[in-house]
């Protein structure tokens, strides 16, 4: 068996679609696209086998009810689990740590340690913080150097108190491995539970659990080619069976009367309610689609791509990568001193490459290697050397055309208690020339340089002004003078300063009522500026448009008292 990329490809109907032809999809550790089998999955389960399931036994139900079965028989395999008994599915890895967290943190004692790591996903944070604040419990961290962990000082770190410990096999911002190996051999012999999150593991090779040596493993089937809305919890079975339930109703039940519940055997105890059943059969022909593949030809394909992508970047002047090449699961981060990242997606986004931007959900890391936002290109297998060619010629292009631009210029400030603000003077800003561009990169150079006009404002730069929602920081004031709405705004980003410029310029020195969001929108609109009206989190103009409206809409409310 080997490996063709363009073969591989051409199995994904998403790549073949008219206004996809040219799209270079580098957004793969969020979510992957989907084969035509597993697309085709989900729509034969609605047309010929939708039922319920484990409930009724007409012929529907239980075409329906093996299926599920079947599925869950083969995930057991995928994930090297001994039984079928050890696989739960669940809505995803977030769900499945959320229901360990649960589980596991009601059996313990108050003072009793959880350990993490500051390389964790959200979804491996806030659960056990949750039940940390609950059931008095202590969260401990491995050792860290600007975030990356220090699995060598594991054993520093472990107490006769250390209950759990939950880990990610691979970082979802920064792409470093972890390493398995040496965690299992501290770990062994211990009476703590070992949680791996191995929602990027699972994309990019083989999982065998038992080598592991994990008691639980998460993963998303979004992650690895299959469906949305469906994930799988393995767990040995005598901790699976220990285990209390964690959500009540149909299906986990084996008897219910007024008082009192007796539940059902595994994995069902843990399934709650209707699961989602065309996922199943989606995540079926996705297990079935991977075992046809040559997964180290696949994992070999991406590691070319990804040192490419490294060498290339890391000749770019100032560029400071964050990723390391080698032990990597596919993924390239960095930063530039003299520009926002959210410029930068923007300037991609232009030019149909598809990245991500802002902290990935990984706060803790971000902030600990110094920064509140980074670019992430992350390569799957139907990547081509020509998509991250492309992606490096736009970033050479970006800064070749950021040159050597001044910043803003800082208005000057009062300090001390009757710090204040001005507005901007936006009168030279030009709308027609605007509207006159006819393509994204031309309005994109244009609003870059409408950035020049919004001054810097420390007085301003406050957590009360901060808008939440921009993934790059963004400040926003307001107040009536002599019954005009003024505002006042800031930013780390060019691109929402040029925005920004273009939003007060309709909104600024306005009587109430002056212009409508409807009016607003239209005018974007207009302009070919639409998609900046999305509510997507890593555009942030939205939030910047509704925090506008949410000030106006305070100072009018507080006026008609």
């Amino acid at each position: 068996m080997s490996f063709s990329v363009e073969s591989f490809k051409k199995q994904f109907p998403l790549f073949a679609q008219p206004e996809n032809r040219a799209l270079v999809y580098l957004d793969n550790a969020a979510t992957t696209q989907k084969p035509a089998c597993v697309i085709d999955a989900i729509a034969d389960f609605y047309r010929h086998s939708n039922a319920n399931t484990h409930r009724s036994s007409h012929r529907l139900a239980r075409r329906a009810t093996e299926m599920v079965e079947q599925v869950r028989a083969r995930a057991a395999v995928f994930l090297g689990a001994t039984n079928p008994k050890e696989i739960v599915f669940t809505r995803g890895a977030t769900e499945g740590l959320n229901l360990l967290a649960y589980c596991l943190s009601s059996q313990l004692q108050p003072g009793d340690q959880v350990l993490l790591t500051t390389a964790e996903h959200h979804a491996n944070l806030v659960p056990w913080q949750m039940m940390a604040e609950r059931f008095r419990l202590e969260i401990c961290y491995v050792p860290d150097q600007r975030g990356v962990p220090q699995f060598d000082r594991l054993a520093e770190v472990l107490t006769p108190r250390t209950k759990i410990v939950s880990l990610t096999a691979g970082s979802n911002a920064l792409g470093f491995r972890t390493e398995l190996d040496a965690v299992r051999a501290v770990l062994a012999g211990k009476n703590i539970h070992w949680i791996v999150d191995g929602s990027q593991l699972a994309a990019h090779e083989p999982v065998d659990v038992q080598t592991i040596g994990c008691d639980f493993f998460v993963c998303s089937a979004h992650k690895f080619y299959g469906p949305t809305g469906v994930g799988l919890l393995y767990g040995r079975e005598s901790l699976l069976q220990a285990m209390p339930p964690w959500q009540g109703g149909g299906e986990m039940i084996a008897d219910v009367d007024l008082f009192s519940s007796h539940y059902a055997d595994l994995p069902h105890k843990f399934e709650a309610g209707t699961s989602s059943l065309a996922a199943i059969a989606g995540l079926g022909a996705c297990l079935e689609f991977l075992d046809a593949q040559d997964r180290a030809g696949m994992a070999r394909h991406e590691q070319q791509l990804l040192h490419f992508l490294h060498d290339r970047l890391s000749q770019i002047p100032e560029l400071n990568l964050l990723s390391a090449a080698d032990n990597n699961l596919g993924i390239v981060a960095f930063t530039h001193p003299r520009s926002a990242a959210i410029d930068l997606m923007q300037w991609l986004d232009g030019r149909d490459i598809a990245v991500r931007v802002g902290h990935h959900c990984a706060q803790p890391l971000v902030r600990a290697s110094g920064h509140s936002a980074t670019l992430r290109a992350s390569v799957a297998a139907y990547n081509t050397r020509s998509d991250v060619e492309k992606l490096v010629a736009a970033v050479e292009e970006f800064f070749l055309h950021l040159g050597d631009e001044s910043v803003a210029q800082t208005e000057p400030q009062i300090s001390g208690e009757t710090a204040t603000w001005m507005p901007d003077d936006l009168g030279a800003l030009d709308i027609e020339a605007l509207r006159a561009q006819r393509n994204w990169q031309d309005r994109y150079r244009t609003l870059m340089g409408w950035s020049k006009t919004i001054s810097r404002k420390d007085a301003i730069r406050l957590e009360k002004n901060l808008v939440r929602g921009c993934e790059s920081s963004a400040w926003l004031v307001h107040r009536r003078e002599n019954g005009l709405h003024r505002f006042a705004l800031d930013s780390d980003s060019r691109i929402v300063k040029g925005l920004g410029a273009l939003l007060l310029t309709q909104l600024d020195g306005q009587a109430a009522g002056g212009v409508t969001r409807a009016e607003l929108e239209s005018l974007f609109v207009e302009l070919g500026l639409a998609q900046q009206l999305s509510e997507s989190r890593a555009n942030g103009f939205h939030a910047l448009l509704e925090r506008a409206f949410e000030l106006m809409g305070k100072a009018s409310q507080s006026e008609n008292r």
